[in-house]
């Protein structure tokens, strides 16, 4: 009998193909897809060795410290060259700093250690927002001054104030991370001194928080104060050491004018953190409470006067601020180290330090909707860097009274209401030209944050009152109340007797000696 012919597979033998084939793919994928990503590793880490040595040789080609990141790889050319996208990297390359150059290139991040030398892929960072961060060279940065009983700080993740390591980055002001100090008491100024970094701070042992101003230079652009606009303020830190830039024009480089203190040229400054608070016998810099008022100019100075020796700071001198120091502090924070932006007011109607809105334009409460410490170290968009490391009440809270005089017609200081009987030594306040009208802006001076901010007759950036001192209101006072919109702001300056006003405060500042 012929045998029937076995016309194919039948439905068990199908499937169990299927499922060989399955198997096999699902073994092989793997491998395939590693030996591809392997592939685009590989090819990611040559072009990115070749970015790399393109940025170095263009830094060792300008020394260091002309470099004008950031730079970009061509893919088209396979060239590393100065451009736009695709791919940027960082060429922060201080090699004394134990920094990394790092490139994104096709989707990984290539990274350059300078421990080791090694040219590798950090898989961790996933974006290129991850992986580069746009360059922010810091040729001349002076360090803070620490002496006496200036304890460095940071804050934790909780707000926390944390004696920091000098040895290690404590500051980043590329970062918007400015740096920080407090004074303490006389009963915990040696425990705190030897504690170790890391040590809580407790906050009932700080009698003042100061942040730490860098000298600088910035680019001049409004020199005839004409109509400006809101724009990022161009600055470049500098040593004491290197000669004072004194540009005149627009476009030239001047040395901000707040960094030479009578004759002696200063590697920074050290501005209280908050508006003064306690009492005029106990003066303190703290968060969270009322700002000292109710005093005229002469009685602020003398108040903030007090707090150099008495507060372990003999090394220092403390004095009240100065109108060019506003200005210095109000052109850093409009700069890429600083929020570059508008600084959302304090519109707490109690003046209680470090308070904020959630907007500009918000009205006055008696609540504290944003407290210094309740968000951390985060967001704070009343702060000059618009996180817990700036300065605050430089928006709203009291009006701050600064040390800005309009001398009389025969020259002489102009006492009005201040309590002064004469004038103080020149070095503790700036002097503007006898002047007859309070709209009348050509008195004003580079740096002092009302001349190149000059909007109109009575109005600076943001529609912040543009007042300026006159023969009847000789003073000044800066940064406007609670009260909101024109009231308030960073540039905002009015004219003022120099009385005791129950709305205005003051400002602390400590120069080393």
């Amino acid at each position: 009998m012929k045998e029937k012919t076995k016309q194919g597979f039948t439905l068990i033998e199908l499937l169990a193909v299927i499922v060989i084939l399955a198997v096999i793919a699902l073994i092989a994928t793997p491998l395939i897809m590693n030996v591809i990503n392997d592939a685009k590793k590989s090819a990611a880490r040559d072009a990115g060795y070749s970015v790399i040595k393109a940025g170095e040789l263009e830094a060792a080609t300008s020394g260091l410290d002309n470099i004008t990141p950031p730079f970009h790889y061509d893919e088209g050319s396979n060239l590393p060259m100065k451009g736009t996208k695709p791919t940027k990297f960082n060429l922060d390359i201080d090699k004394e700093m134990k920094t990394q150059l790092r490139a994104w290139i096709n989707g990984f991040c290539v990274v350059k250690n300078y421990d080791t030398e090694e040219v590798t892929l950090d898989e961790s960072k996933k974006t290129e927002k991850d992986c580069v961060t746009e360059v922010c060279r810091i040729n001349g940065l002076e360090p803070p001054v620490i002496q006496d009983g200036m304890i460095p700080v940071s804050f934790d993740s909780n707000g926390k104030t944390i004696k920091v390591d000098t040895s290690k980055e404590w500051y980043n002001y590329c970062n918007k991370e400015w740096a920080n100090a407090v004074a303490v008491t006389n009963e915990s100024r040696d425990k705190y001194k030897n504690a170790s970094a890391g040590t809580a701070i407790t906050e009932s042992d700080i009698l003042a928080y100061y942040v730490w101003i860098p000298r600088y230079k910035y680019q001049l652009w409004n020199v005839e104060g004409k109509t400006s606009s809101p724009q990022e303020i161009k600055i470049e830190f500098e040593s004491k050491s290197t000669p004072k830039s004194t540009g005149t024009k627009n476009g030239e480089w001047l040395t901000h004018p707040a960094f030479t203190f009578g004759s002696t040229e200063l590697s920074g400054l050290w501005v209280g953190k908050f508006e003064l608070t306690g009492s005029q016998s106990s003066p303190t810099i703290k968060p969270n409470v009322s700002s000292l008022r109710s005093l005229n100019v002469s009685q602020f100075f003398n108040t903030i006067k007090s707090m150099g020796s008495n507060y372990g700071l003999s090394s220092y001198d403390s004095h009240m601020m100065k109108n060019s120091e506003w200005g210095a502090v109000a052109y850093l924070t409009h700069s890429k180290y600083g929020k570059n932006g508008e600084v959302i007011l304090n519109n707490n109607s109690n003046y209680t330090t470090g308070c904020g809105a959630d907007s500009a334009g918000e009205g006055r409460t008696s609540t504290c909707k944003n407290a210094y410490g309740s968000k951390g170290n985060g967001t704070y968009n009343q702060s000059t860097t618009g996180n817990i490391t700036g300065i605050f009440d430089m928006s709203g809270g009291a009006w701050e009274y600064v040390m800005a005089n309009s001398k009389k017609q025969d020259g002489s200081f102009n006492t009005a209401s201040s309590g002064f009987t004469s004038a103080p030594d020149s070095k503790y306040y700036d002097q503007y030209d006898y002047n007859t009208s309070n709209s009348n802006h050509s008195i004003s001076k580079l740096g002092d944050a009302m001349k190149e901010v000059y909007v109109s007759s009575y109005e600076h950036w943001y529609d912040d009152y543009g007042y300026m001192p006159y023969s009847s209101y000789p003073w000044v006072y800066r940064g406007g109340y609670y009260g909101g919109n024109a009231n308030a702001g960073v540039f905002y300056s009015y004219d003022v007797n120099g009385d005791m006003g129950r709305n205005h405060s003051a400002r602390g500042v400590v120069v080393s000696n």
